[in-house]
């Protein structure tokens, strides 16, 4: 699974990871290396100490390990700032977190089972990891299928992006909304992803996969944010 993100924002000398860390994380982007090998040897760094990974330990290590590179060390280059920011979160359901019963559902031409809360919970959110592995998308009134969770471009979703009004905030812009909770107040966030539910002053962040990228959909969401790019 290849994630493109610009990372020029962090380096090993902006943040405490060392430099050929960085360029096993290309090799995983250019998927010279498999997605369970990258994730080994994050635990193993995180585990030895070497990364420090900026969410507690039990949180998605590759989402970790990502918003650790975002983690900013200059907030004083954020010097356009606005009060008044609605935030809200969103994230990935993971099948294996659901209990219902199985349903049948239409997939293009092709039926497959999935559990009947898991299938309301990507209703809402967008997308969601299946026990297959691969990922079950609801938009346009219908099921779809993909190796990876898309954004509204059809671009891989990645902790630390943010859905925006880009009549509001341009595609791509970096900013940091330093009245969050930590450490998602010390994270440059990029809007690289859009949403018809995203008007005005209203920024959805998306906090990655499972239950506990859920809970801090909840940690993040509220009103009067300062927002600075």
């Amino acid at each position: 699974m290849a994630l493109i993100v610009n990372f020029s924002i962090a380096n090993a000398e902006t943040v405490s990871i060392p430099e050929w860390v960085f360029t096993v994380h290309n090799f995983w982007i250019e998927e010279k290396i498999s997605d369970d090998e990258f994730t080994t040897l994050l635990n193993y760094l995180e585990k030895q100490n070497i990364v420090d990974l900026i969410l507690h330990k039990s949180y998605d290590v590759k989402t970790n390990f990502l918003l650790s590179m975002m983690q900013n060390q200059d907030a004083q280059r954020f010097v356009s700032c606005s009060d008044g920011w609605y935030v809200t979160g969103y994230f990935v359901p993971v099948e294996k977190d659901y209990s219902d019963e199985f349903i049948i559902i239409n997939i293009g031409e092709t039926q497959r089972e999935f559990r009947q809360d898991f299938v309301d919970a990507i209703k809402i959110e967008g997308w969601g990891k299946t026990l297959s592995g691969d990922y079950l998308g609801w938009y346009d009134n219908s099921f779809h299928i993909n190796e990876t969770a898309l954004d509204q471009n059809g671009q891989p979703l990645v902790a630390g992006m943010i859905a925006v009004d880009n009549t509001i905030i341009d595609r791509e812009t970096e900013l940091i909304i330093s009245t969050l909770p930590e450490p998602w107040n010390e994270i440059i966030l990029i809007s690289a992803d859009e949403g018809p539910a995203i008007k005005g002053k209203h920024i959805d962040l998306f906090t990655g996969e499972g239950k506990l990228a859920e809970n801090e959909t909840f940690r993040v969401t509220g009103y009067d944010n300062k927002v600075c790019k």
